[in-house]
């Protein structure tokens, strides 16, 4: 490379003429040597620079090469579709999950507008996607439907983006679609099996419900919206659980969240209140969802007849074991007062009740009467009752229970009882053995206003039926054991009246041993005369007239004493109605005093078939029934007794010739001694 020669001006003429100009002319050639170094060297810098230059451009090239390569890569091996195309919608790029999505080979698909896979009932739809894209935006996750090959649809999700050149301007529009078909089918089966159970649960007869974990109520089908009386759903959410619990239960709120919300499950009796404040019983399955947020879900049924059944059972059982203990004590008892009490106690205890009395049928005097009573005063042993009257009497009637649970109000209301007793309610039943009356049943509640029920009534009918035939063996026993005493009573006084004893002392004694044994009232003997015209009393008690005035004729004129004493037939008249004429004695015989009675019993005395005199008795002031039983002891006794007579008469008889004869001999003069020994 030559210099240029201006740089160093021309060389002198006649050449160098001494050493300082040859200095000088190596310092300008030094100097213009080092001015072409730094050209040079400057130049190369320039051209390093450059080189430089070159080879980061030569790598970026080789990079983005390989990021197009990376990204062809993924393009062509990717799951979803991708499209190219341009801002007027000619396709550009068609990946092979393009084709197996949409059945078009790339060589179909490039150069198309993309419009021919849209469905033609979208026709605006392309439109504005690519207006989106002109301006810059993007379009994500947005769901449609496409065409395949042979009409088939597909269900897509299209993220679509702009493509930008070097300078940064839009040129056309990258599609990614990815096939959600099968998803779509899934959603669309899981929203067609959610509305056929939000279908089953709005249908169903279940009370199904939701509530968070502090009870609040979510969701409640149709089915406990009307259980609960109320008419739509809104009216039950946002309020808990707790505000629909009957009070007794309510504390028991918190141990159920507690458990449930632990344990993830929960099983058991509700008892609720619904909206018109009845009271039911719910049998629940509850069960924790933990996600997305903690919630229960619960189905119950309303088993509240169930549960009362089970409870009536329960308590029937009870009530059954309490009836078995009652009857075993009953039928174990004999003492037939000791039996009564049991029996009324037993039958209130049965009833929950506060108060009964037991009536007891006279058969003879046809009424009832109470010999046995529980919390009632003693007022009420003084109170008979004859048939069809007031609560018992009329059981009695009908022989057929009843209930009376409006008393003060009722037909049957005794003012007896309404000023003595504050009785809401009377529950009665028959006592029957062998379809024969034995008495009546009864118990009581006292100022408490509880009912009773068909059930109390089941419960005192078997009762009943138990204490009927122990009270009749107890009344049997009872008669045995005094048949027994009184019999003894009675061999006691037929061996006194053996006794050596005069007339009047003889008949003294049979009068007096009879009432204390047989239990009349008064009692008369009359014996006939020697003429067979009258009877005459000989001995009387409990009568106030005298003696020589109570005889009667022996005929028609003489009524009962006279027919029993001809025909020698006991004769018992219990009261009930007027006395029959055939019995009645005639004036003057009638007016007598000693004869005037209602309730009264004729024995003939009988000695060797020959009838002597009559024995009569009555209960006229107590009015009591005489007991065949103890008609039976009397003619026993009559029997006895006309021989006890017939022998005291001989034996006064005997006693009276014995005295003449003496009385005559003394008035002899005394025996001869020969007659004086004894017979040998």
């Amino acid at each position: 490379m030559g210099m240029p020669a201006s740089s160093f001006g021309p060389l002198p003429a006649g050449g160098f003429s001494s050493a300082s100009d040859l200095t000088l002319v190596a310092w300008v050639v030094a100097g213009a040597l080092l001015a072409s170094l730094a050209v040079l060297w400057r130049r190369a810098r320039r051209v390093e620079g450059a080189v430089r230059k070159l080879h980061r451009h030569i790598v970026e090239l080789r990079r983005e090469g390989e990021t197009l390569s990376r990204m062809a890569a993924i393009v062509q091996s990717s799951d979803d579709a991708i499209i190219g195309k341009t801002l007027d919608g000619i396709i550009t790029s068609w990946n092979p999950a393009a084709e197996g999505m949409y059945g078009y080979s790339a060589e179909e698909a490039l150069g198309r507008p993309v419009s021919f896979l849209v469905p033609p009932e979208r026709p605006d739809e392309l439109m504005h996607i690519l207006e989106k894209i002109r301006h810059g935006d993007r379009v994500d996750h947005y769901e449609t439907v496409r065409v395949g090959k042979a009409g088939r649809r597909i269900h897509v999700s299209l993220t679509v983006s702009p493509i930008r050149d070097a300078t940064g301007e839009i040129t056309g529009a990258s599609t990614i679609a990815r096939d959600i078909t099968e998803r779509k089918r899934s959603e669309e089966a899981l929203r067609e099996s959610e509305e056929r159970y939000r279908d089953l649960v709005e249908q169903s007869e279940d009370l199904i419900f939701s509530h968070d974990r502090d009870g609040k109520l979510l969701s409640a089908n149709r089915a406990l919206v009307r259980f609960l009386g109320y008419d739509r759903e809104e009216d039950l959410l946002g309020r808990t659980l707790r505000d629909f619990l009957a009070s007794d239960v309510v504390d028991m709120f918190d141990a159920y969240l507690e458990t449930v919300l632990k344990d993830g499950y929960v099983q058991g009796l509700m008892k609720i209140v619904t909206m018109n404040g009845e009271e039911r019983i719910l049998e629940y399955r509850n069960s924790l969802r933990r996600l997305p947020t903690p919630t229960v879900r619960g189905i119950a049924h309303d088993v509240t007849e169930r549960v009362r059944a089970e409870q009536a059972l329960t308590q029937r059982t009870e009530r059954l074991h309490r009836l078995r203990d009652v009857t075993l004590e009953i039928s174990r008892e004999i003492d037939l007062t000791r039996l009564l009490e049991g029996i009324i106690r037993g039958a209130a205890a049965l009833l929950g009740a506060l108060s009964g009395a037991i009536y007891l049928w006279d058969e003879r005097a046809h009424v009832l009467s109470v010999p046995a009573l529980y919390s009632l005063g003693e007022w009420t042993r003084g109170k008979h009752l004859r048939l069809g009257e007031e609560i018992a009497g009329t059981v009695a009637q009908r022989r057929e229970g009843m209930i009376v649970n409006e008393y003060a109000s009722s037909p049957y209301a005794s003012s007896f009882f309404l000023e003595r007793a504050a009785f809401t309610a009377v529950i009665a039943e028959p006592l029957l053995c062998h379809n024969r009356l034995v008495g009546v049943l009864t118990v009581n509640n006292e100022g408490t206003g509880q009912r009773f029920t068909e059930e109390d009534q089941d419960f005192l009918r078997l009762l009943a039926v138990e204490a009927a035939i122990a009270i009749e063996n107890a009344q049997l026993y009872s008669v045995l054991a005094d048949s027994k005493r009184r019999l003894g009573e009675l061999y006691g006084l037929g061996v006194a009246m053996q006794e050596p004893l005069t007339f009047s002392a003889r008949l003294d004694l049979i009068l007096k041993g009879a009432q204390t044994v047989l239990g009349f009232d008064r009692m008369n003997i009359l014996l006939a005369d020697s003429q067979g015209t009258r009877l005459s009393a000989v001995a009387s008690l409990g009568v106030e007239d005298p003696l020589e005035q109570i005889s009667v004729p022996i005929g028609p004129e003489g009524g009962g004493l006279a027919k029993a004493f001809l025909e020698r037939i006991d004769i018992v008249w219990e009261g009930f109605g007027p006395v029959p004429t055939a019995l009645r004695l005639a004036p003057p015989s009638s007016e007598i005093r000693a004869f005037r009675s209602r309730c009264f019993v004729i024995v003939p005395l009988i000695v060797r078939g020959t009838a002597i005199g009559v024995l009569g008795a009555d209960n006229k002031h107590s009015q009591r029934p005489i007991p065949t039983e103890t008609v039976h002891l009397l003619k026993t006794f009559a029997a006895q007794a006309a021989i006890a007579i017939e022998n005291a008469r001989l034996y006064e008889e005997v006693t009276r010739y014995a005295k003449r004869l003496e009385q005559h001999l003394k008035e002899r003069g005394p025996f001869p001694s020969d007659l004086r020994r004894p017979f040998v």
